[in-house]
């Protein structure tokens, strides 16, 4: 028999995401970074793979298209991405890094990594290394999802289905 579990899980994931959201956030405040926090994961990918089309970024990091461009939209205008003409393919437009802000991309990278070491105590800190067990829980929803985890484990909800 399983262990009963708070039926609050998502409750205490959204507010564990928010307070890294937010301590983050502070971090970069404090050390003076301009970017907002919520725009990291495209410096990240961009310094990883060079310049990338909307669609790339998505894939890499793993948000729709639309979150990604309009995250990228006010950065553009603050100059601190670039949009550019794909030479390969006229019609599509890439994004890079600005030059004027390739220093603070590169202050970005190695506060990022220097937060790996952060999270690696914490994770022993916490008995778990938490990024993995949540890409495994995110693999494992993409197979089957909540939902018919829910009608499987209790037929009755999926008889109540209109």
């Amino acid at each position: 028999m399983s262990v009963l579990r708070s039926p609050q899980f998502g409750a205490i994931l959204f507010r564990a995401s928010e307070l890294i959201s937010s301590q983050g956030s502070e971090v970069f405040q404090r050390l003076g970074i301009s970017l907002p926090a919520s725009r990291i994961s495209i410096v990240l990918a961009i310094q990883a793979k060079g310049a990338l089309s909307s669609t790339e970024l998505s894939e890499h990091i793993g948000l729709s298209r639309q979150l990604i461009e309009s995250r990228l939209k006010p950065s553009i205008k603050e100059g601190f991405f670039i949009s550019l003409i794909d030479n390969n393919d006229s019609r599509r437009r890439i994004y890079d890094i600005a030059e004027s802000a390739k220093t603070e991309a590169d202050r970005i990278v190695a506060i990022m990594i220097d937060f790996e070491q952060v999270y690696s105590k914490l994770w022993q800190e916490v008995g778990i290394d938490l990024e993995d067990a949540l890409k495994l829980m995110e693999a494992a929803l993409g197979m089957q999802s909540l939902t018919e985890r829910l009608f499987k484990e209790f037929p009755k909800y999926h008889q109540e289905v209109k």
